[in-house]
């Protein structure tokens, strides 16, 4: 999983930074609120850990009809929509004006020498990995490559709509929460529709390859689920991002915001299981 998923920003890396130098896209980084970034990642980790898996895994299964995922879901959806209506701006006001900073910027160094020490040091490390043959499903390099492309096709497509960013999770949620609890035609956006696609792609993957609908679950995960789904709300809410946003669309721009988040949510996961979160 993890190579696919590093293979997936390299192809991103390569693609979105050359559509911005031909100035077919213009691939804005997300924005640096310091201590604020760092925190939403570290909660969004510990929301993970409780949920079992990141919002993406958490939307996938949920369209396979797993109702503990769905339930992570909706407070997935809660958390971000209160959050952003209730918590973010004070948050922000206390911590002053974000950044708009990248890795090449911060370094005072030409982008692409960056970016082609990057992908050296990222190919030597997947060429030097143990090559496992998957029992079902695609080898990690497919699985990352189409990602990768559909990533890159998100930044191209949301640009059409006047979106400078690619794949991501919270402001789609947040899009439908308020359009379900505000009756707002206007949050049907571009973001709203990619989430929404989300279960729906894994729907019919699941009935095209003969996975039947599970809804069975334990009663006693309901609560941990809904604490995960409410925990990555907030986090993804407080840094502006979750982990498709930061992680999938704002690493291959290099932003210092996602790669903060990114390391903050790792840590957050580690320390969800070190406390006995995960079961």
């Amino acid at each position: 999983m993890l190579r696919a998923y590093l293979l997936a920003v390299l192809v991103q890396l390569i693609a979105v930074n050359s559509l911005a130098e031909l100035g077919f896209i213009h691939a804005s980084v997300l924005p640096f609120f310091g201590i604020l970034t760092a925190l939403g990642g570290l909660i969004f980790g510990l929301g993970m850990t409780l949920a079992v898996g990141c919002i993406g895994a958490v939307f996938m299964r949920a369209g396979e009809g797993k109702l503990d995922y769905i339930f992570a879901a909706l407070a997935f959806a809660l958390g971000a929509w209160v959050s952003n209506d209730w918590l973010v701006a004070p948050l922000r006001a206390l911590v002053g004006e974000s950044l708009l900073l990248s890795l090449y910027r911060a370094l005072d160094l030409d982008r692409w020498v960056v970016i082609a020490t990057i992908i050296v040091a990222a190919l030597l490390w997947l060429i030097r990995g143990k090559r496992e043959i998957p029992h079902h499903g695609w080898t990690w390099t497919r699985t990352g490559f189409f990602l990768g492309l559909v990533g890159a096709s998100a930044w191209i497509t949301s640009a059409l709509t006047g979106r400078p960013y690619g794949l991501g999770t919270v402001q789609g949620v947040d899009s439908i929460a308020t359009f379900f609890l505000q009756a707002d035609w206007n949050a049907l956006n571009w973001n709203a529709f990619v989430v929404a696609g989300i279960p729906l792609g894994s729907f019919i993957a699941a009935r095209v390859h003969g996975i039947p609908a599970r809804r069975d679950f334990l009663i006693a995960r309901l609560p941990q689920a809904i604490a995960g789904g409410l925990l990555m709300g907030i986090g993804a809410a407080i840094a502006a991002g979750d982990n498709v946003l930061h992680g999938l669309s704002g690493i291959p721009t290099l932003a210092i915001a996602s790669l903060t988040f990114i390391v903050c949510m790792f840590l957050g996961a580690w320390l969800g299981i070190r406390l006995g979160w995960l079961r």
